[in-house]
């Protein structure tokens, strides 16, 4: 706990105010403060008479700073430090917590990650154990046959409604361009046709007799 504090210390040391990653050509100005020589252009780039710190707000009297090469190497210790404690939890995540040795066996019954200490235990005594690698491939290639009939299946809907929407398109472009803008007044007209001639109707020629 205490090296992972020290590290969020040192991060915080060797982290930009402004873009608050890592430091990049690093300059300090005449507060004290240190940035992103990129950060402090941009932060400074349409001021005149003072320049503000973005950390402090203390007023500097000129656009000036100063190259920090020492905190350019604290930067990168800093960054190599996170990236080998970031490798080590990760390890630490596949160590067995009874024989603190890697995890590099799967047991195939008892879907358990095991290090060569548990796959020769009593526990695991007549059970499938294979090398973790070995066992990967053979799930992933189950995995894989089990989506194929899937993937056939969704392929198979997108072909038949591309089909169908290109034989609506041909449908469409076959019809003469007249009958299109007709057809809406055609059937207004058979409508009025067929009312004349429904029985009861007041415009039928028996109720005009």
């Amino acid at each position: 706990m205490e090296f992972v504090a020290a590290l969020a210390d040192l991060r915080a040391e060797a982290s930009c105010p402004i873009c608050l990653d890592y430091l990049k050509d690093p300059v300090t100005i005449s507060c004290g403060h240190n940035f992103c020589l990129s950060c402090i252009i941009m932060s400074w780039k349409d001021l005149d008479d003072s320049f503000p710190c973005p950390f402090c707000h203390f007023c500097c009297p000129e656009r000036k700073f100063v190259s920090n090469p020492q905190l350019g190497s604290l930067t990168e210790l800093a960054k190599q430090l996170q990236i080998r404690s970031k490798r080590k939890r990760q390890e630490e995540k596949h160590v067995c917590k009874k024989h603190n040795q890697l995890l590099t066996f799967f047991c195939q019954k008892d879907l358990e990650l095991l290090c060569p200490r548990c796959s020769f235990s009593t526990d695991h005594q007549h059970h499938c154990v294979w090398p973790i690698k070995k066992a990967a491939s053979y799930h992933r290639k189950k995995l894989e046959e089990y989506n194929a009939p899937w993937k056939e299946r969704v392929e198979l809907i997108e072909k038949v409604i591309t089909m169908q929407t290109r034989k609506s398109l041909e449908l469409k472009k076959q019809l003469p361009s007249p009958l299109l803008f007709s057809f809406p007044s055609a059937m207004a007209g058979i409508s009025a046709h067929c009312s004349l001639r429904l029985p009861g109707s007041s415009n039928s020629p028996s109720s005009a007799s």
